[in-house]
């Protein structure tokens, strides 16, 4: 009798639901998040906690000061801004949500990205050796100590915070442990972007038991801050669709119901009793609240339209040197003390209006000969945080990105020269998550 041949082997998939709220602790993912590959994290954490200290101040209307601090297996930055209440630490460990003042909103702010502090948590988890990491947030005389690891059962972050007394009542200080010493000199480097795109701030960077002390020189400089209204000029429809949508969703969640009028109140120029009328009895809003405008399960998109349209022809556009100018005599003073050969400093100024966005910006551009030779050196910045990496690498005008076109300009990578641009506009287009690489206007 023949034997059988035997059944073939099938595999019976089980459907597995899995958590997300692990992805920022692998380092794919914060790659993807930061813009960067994990050398260039260090800086990633020097950069996020530089931009907050500066957002913080200005909002609050104190001239910044920040004060850096490099170990061995940390970094330290400590701030003068209000200091970070205890809510907004506690909301930040839960990675099932964003939580962020600037992310609905179109301003020119230094970041907006609404998940600077959960990258901060999760690199130095990524980054050591036993896999566990420690930051430590301290401001209105409490200090949170914030301990990282996983689940991998549960796909989880497991995140334990204990408070305890500080000594930081004013200000913020945040301390990232599990960090090496290898980036003193890129440090250095970014803060002295740092000095020069903000005339008005004071950093210190201490390392090694030395300090190096980027004094500002104008206290009465004056940027667009975070808590400037925004402009209406500045948005689409769907943006102010999302803006309304983000409020909405946090009515829901227990915030106070805000109507029509108290949100029109808040943009630049719409402050008056006067124009705040005209808006609603044109549109016949008086007493509608913003979940009023939810049809259907979705915001009225023909509603905001026409809000949008009314409530720009009751503001004027903002002017692009209203966003900031850092200014000729400002780049002068930083190039002069670099040693340079004075007679090649160039400077240039372009403000105006994109033609794609309708959106204000300035530009602002400098260059001048090293009299100590040596190669090319590349600043860039934007809305007055000094990027990391080039990101005008496709430059579509030119159909080259910046590089090229310095090259196109005799300006070598083996020429001693320093060539500086500052780029400020309320919104731009990335072309990355961790905004890393930009669309040019």
């Amino acid at each position: 009798m023949n034997a059988q041949p035997n059944a073939p082997q099938v595999l019976n998939r089980a459907v597995f639901v899995t958590s997300r709220e692990l992805e920022y602790f692998t380092e794919k993912e914060l790659t993807l998040q930061t813009g960067h590959e994990p050398e260039l994290w260090p800086e990633v954490v020097l950069k996020e906690l530089v931009d907050n200290g500066l957002d913080a101040c200005e909002s609050a209307g104190l001239p910044p000061e920040i004060n850096v601090s490099l170990a061995a297996d940390a970094i330290t930055v400590t701030d003068n801004g209000p200091g970070l209440p205890s809510a907004v630490v506690e909301s930040v460990l839960d990675y099932s949500v964003r939580a962020s003042s600037k992310d609905a909103y179109i301003s020119p702010t230094r970041g907006a990205q609404g998940n600077a502090l959960k990258t901060i948590l999760a690199i130095p988890y990524v980054l050591s050796e036993d896999r566990s990491g420690r930051v430590e947030v301290e401001s209105h005389g409490e200090r949170h100590v914030i301990k990282i690891g996983v689940d991998r059962i549960a796909q989880k972050p497991e995140i334990v915070r204990h408070t305890e007394a500080g000594v930081v009542k004013k200000g913020t200080r945040v301390k990232v442990v599990t960090l090496t010493d290898e980036t003193k000199a890129s440090f250095l480097q970014l803060l002295t972007g740092y000095s020069l795109f903000n005339p008005h701030a004071t950093l210190v960077f201490e390392a090694d038991g030395e300090a190096t002390r980027f004094d500002r020189t104008d206290a009465a400089w004056h940027k667009w801050p975070a808590s400037e209204p925004t402009s209406p000029h500045w948005y689409t429809s769907d943006q102010l669709r999302s803006l309304i949508a983000a409020y909405i969703s946090s009515e829901r969640r227990g915030a106070t119901p805000r109507t029509v009028r108290e949100f029109v109140s808040e943009f630049r120029g719409l402050s008056a009793t006067a124009k705040q009328k005209a808006i609603l009895s044109r549109l016949n809003l008086g007493g509608v609240h913003l979940h009023d405008l939810v049809n259907g399960g979705d915001i009225d998109g023909a509603m905001v339209a026409a809000l949008l349209d009314a409530m720009r022809t009751e503001s004027k556009p903002v002017k692009p040197q209203a966003l900031g100018v850092i200014g000729k005599d400002r780049f002068r003073t930083w190039f002069e003390a670099r040693e340079i050969e004075l007679q090649t400093f160039f400077y240039r100024r372009t403000a105006g209006i994109a033609d794609k966005t309708g959106l204000p910006f300035v530009v602002e551009t400098a260059s001048a000969f090293r009299k100590g030779g040596g190669q090319r050196q590349l600043i860039t910045g934007i809305n007055w945080s000094p990027t990391l990496v080039d990101p005008f690498r496709s430059l579509s005008e030119y159909g080259i990105g910046l590089d090229g076109l310095l090259n196109s300009q005799y300006l070598y990578k083996t020429d001693p020269v320093t060539f500086v641009l500052h780029l400020a506009c309320p919104h731009l287009n990335y072309t990355d998550r961790g905004k890393a690489s930009l669309e040019v206007l």
